[in-house]
């Protein structure tokens, strides 16, 4: 890639980036939020068009590249916003377009179940390929896209934040399989990550990304964390991840022998005010029903949620909000963000009525909200009525964060990057946030206490 520029409106994303990757090995991408990662390997793919500057696969400029033609030139991207048919099956959806055929031409599924299930389990991964994508963890479905690359045979597969939803031993499995491909069939990888130790493990080269440009590419043997660390932010960083002092106060969430038929098995705690409260587990280990529950997104059968006090029958969303409990969801497309709104819309969507009189909506009241929420989430977007769906994944992650006119009482808040530095601690609000057990350092940093979780039930 060379010379890379990206416009979008009102932002510059990619200004003069070259980025290149040797046959066979593993280089890594890192840069903080918004600084462009996940726009160069679009452009990459095929989704977007660069502004201006070249692709080159092999030496090979490709013209008006299109994700058609990249992937035909063995180009696979894996996105964090997985691009999946959720009706379907896994078998289906990684042969998608590619189902292979009886010789009466028809549609040979005993087949395309049979290889899905060799290649899943030739990555270790536990994922049945008969199940529909849409009952599957998200977790799973990361399988599934990393599957789907592995089957067609690409000669560069890009990772988008795997480690984000796998577990120890499934990125365990991953990077073994990175070793075998790169190593003996000179598959070259991009791994971006936020987690800098996956880096060292996994890659021979790095880039760094600030603010849409190449700081530095090299090899990764003669960096440190706080070399790539320094070149992420622009500054020197004494102390990265600072335990914060946060005297506890009184309980704000109870939950107590909460039930539901085989996924939640008496599931009991405490966070108390002010609280960091870390949840972790493997995949499908029930962390993300536990979240779902407190919420209103998912009934119990029986058991008990109190806020500071009182007992709670949470029948759904609407009640949970009402009493101060909000979601940032796991799959936040479908479930978080409202992706054809803008900005505004999907930042003041939970909190109508705060930002009403007389039954219609204040617009310079919601305006000035919605001023106050992007510059406090730090959220890169030309306006409050930019459309949600253009904006790079972290960045809408953020769009999509519950807002109320009091700061949430209890906040379950899922792989969100920027508590540590928001004002709910302050606030005295209360934070449940759930992990696989390989946190990032900054995720172990806010924790204050944590709860492991195995299949569907409390170990410690």
């Amino acid at each position: 890639m060379r010379e890379i520029h990206k416009r979008f409106p009102g932002v510059y994303a990619l200004k003069n980036v070259s980025f290149s990757v040797a046959k066979g090995s593993v280089h890594g991408l890192v840069g903080e939020n918004g600084a462009g990662k996940s726009t160069l390997m679009r452009i990459l793919s095929g989704a977007y068009q660069a502004t201006e500057g070249m692709v080159a696969i092999d030496g090979v400029d490709v013209e008006s590249p299109t994700p058609e033609k990249m992937l035909a030139l063995g180009i696979a991207v894996i996105y964090q916003e997985l691009a999946q048919a959720p009706h379907l099956t896994v078998a289906e959806n990684i042969f998608l377009r590619r189902l292979p055929k009886t010789r009466l031409g028809t549609i040979d599924w005993r087949k395309a179940r049979n290889d899905a299930g060799i290649i899943l389990k030739k990555l270790n991964f536990n994922v049945d390929p008969a199940a529909r994508i849409d009952r599957l963890s998200v977790a799973q479905r990361q399988m599934v896209e990393i599957a789907k690359a592995i089957s067609r045979d690409a000669r560069v597969v890009v990772l988008d934040e795997p480690s984000a939803v796998l577990g120890d031993s499934e990125l365990h499995n991953l990077f073994a399989l990175i070793r075998t491909l790169s190593q003996e069939q000179g598959v070259s990888f991009v791994y971006i990550s936020h987690r800098l130790k996956e880096l060292y493990e996994i890659c021979q080269d790095v880039t760094v990304l600030r603010d849409g440009q190449v700081v530095s590419s090299m090899p990764i043997a003669g960096t440190t964390t706080a070399d790539l660390i320094r070149q992420m932010v622009g500054r020197e960083m004494s102390d990265i991840f600072p335990q914060r002092p946060a005297p506890k106060g009184d309980i704000r969430l109870s939950v107590a022998n909460i039930n539901r038929k085989g996924v939640l098995k008496d599931i009991s705690f405490e966070v108390r005010r002010g609280e960091i409260f870390g949840i972790c587990g493997l995949a499908g280990s029930g962390r993300t029903e536990v979240l779902r529950a407190i919420a209103g997104a998912d009934r119990i059968d029986s058991g008990e949620i109190k806020i500071d006090g009182q007992t709670l029958e949470v029948k759904n969303p609407r009640v949970a909000l009402s009493n101060g409990i909000g979601l940032l969801p796991e799959d936040r497309k479908t479930e978080g963000l409202f992706l054809d709104q803008s900005v505004a819309f999907n930042v003041t969507i939970s909190a109508l009525g705060g930002l009403a009189a007389g039954g219609f909506l204040q617009s310079s009241k919601e305006r000035e909200k919605v001023a106050e929420y992007i510059r406090q989430m730090r959220i890169k977007t030309p306006s409050g009525a930019t459309r949600v769906r253009t904006l790079s994944g972290e960045i809408n992650r953020n769009a999509g964060s519950h807002d109320s006119s009091t700061p949430a009482r209890a906040f379950c808040w899922w792989m969100s990057r920027h508590a540590g530095s928001m004002s709910w601690r302050n606030a005295r609000s209360t934070i449940c946030l759930s992990s696989s057990p390989r946190p990032s350092e900054r995720a172990s940093s806010w924790f204050r206490q944590s709860f492991p979780k195995c299949s569907g039930s409390a170990t410690g």
